[in-house]
């Protein structure tokens, strides 16, 4: 599902969002046997893609690849990662609190911790 790329963009930042509570923590094996299961993740990396194509103002990719903990999404815009963040109760997800980010002089990728307060959130 990455779309709303016309070029090659630069993705500086990273969150994993969790899979719905049902789909957690799954086995390949398991899957294959649950069909029900996968057609929910299949449901709601669509309902992600959807979100993401209304709220976001710059470019984002969803990866393809399939994690047992959860979505990788990657944005090009700190702002859209902190409405992506600030946002996650009305959607009804549960974000990983780690970001990640890449230094686009250096190509070093760091996390940091995602820590939210009653007047925000903080990055530490």
């Amino acid at each position: 599902m990455v779309k709303k790329t016309e070029k090659s963009k630069n993705y500086k930042y990273q969150i994993m969002l969790k899979w719905p509570a049902v789909c957690r923590n799954r086995s390949p094996e398991t899957l294959q046997e649950r069909p029900d299961l996968a057609l929910q993740m299949n449901n709601f990396r669509i309902k992600l893609d959807n979100v993401c194509k209304l709220i976001m103002r710059k470019g984002y990719r969803i990866d393809e690849s399939h994690n047992i903990g959860g979505l990788n999404i990657w944005m090009e815009s700190g702002q859209d990662l902190y409405d992506f963040i600030i946002r996650q109760p009305e959607f009804d997800w549960e974000i990983v609190p780690e970001i990640g980010t890449v230094n686009s002089l250096t190509g070093e990728y760091r996390k940091w911790q995602l820590i939210y307060m009653p007047t925000g959130i903080s990055v530490a």
